[in-house]
């Protein structure tokens, strides 16, 4: 991570979150929000940010008193998965902040490395890093334990006729039995 804030280097599988309110009104917010997709509309956000054309699929903006108390703290560390502490050291930064608000995601930077370069009506809040950094897992060989019961598809089932003919016998010699006691 760079010391600067705003700059952004080349995707290296860290998840990245930077908060920017917007001073627009809430009847104007609508317009700041990202286009859905087919829409090809003129999103003002791109450019009050300055970092190159953005994924709308990875920008959210929204109202942030609609979080309630405590609201944004919880959806950056929360719902967006940053570090929690990152951001609790902003708390009373985020506690404080009403209106407009837009989050960028790492996965919304389209042109890396790069620099937020912040202009009217954006106001740059924070940078958030995640907790971890999650890798898959190795895949294993499989062990006779975990290879399990189910015979392959090719194997013949087992025979189970003799089974159903010795418990045929034994239910007619029952009745037989049963039969004769009456």
């Amino acid at each position: 991570m760079s010391d600067d804030p705003l700059e952004f280097g080349p995707d290296r599988g860290v998840r990245e979150a930077w908060l920017f309110t917007l001073f627009v009104t809430s009847d104007d917010a609508a317009r700041w929000e990202p286009p859905r997709p087919g829409n090809d509309r003129e999103w003002p956000l791109v450019e009050a940010l300055g970092a190159g054309p953005l994924e709308p699929t990875h920008v959210t903006v929204f109202e942030s008193i609609d979080l309630g108390p405590e609201g944004l703290r919880k959806f950056i560390s929360g719902a967006i998965g940053m570090d929690e502490d990152q951001v609790n050291a902003d708390a009373e930064k985020l506690d404080m902040i009403r209106g407009t608000v837009a989050l960028v995601q790492s996965a919304a930077l389209k042109e890396r490395p790069g620099r937020f370069n912040p202009k009217n009506p954006a106001n740059f809040i924070g940078r958030y890093c995640e907790t971890q950094q999650l890798k898959p897992a190795a895949q294993h060989r499989p062990t006779p334990s975990t290879v399990g019961h189910i015979p392959p598809p090719d194997a013949p089932a087992p025979d189970t006729r003799r089974g159903l003919v010795l418990t045929l016998v034994a239910l007619i010699a029952l009745g037989a039995i049963v039969l004769a006691l009456i």
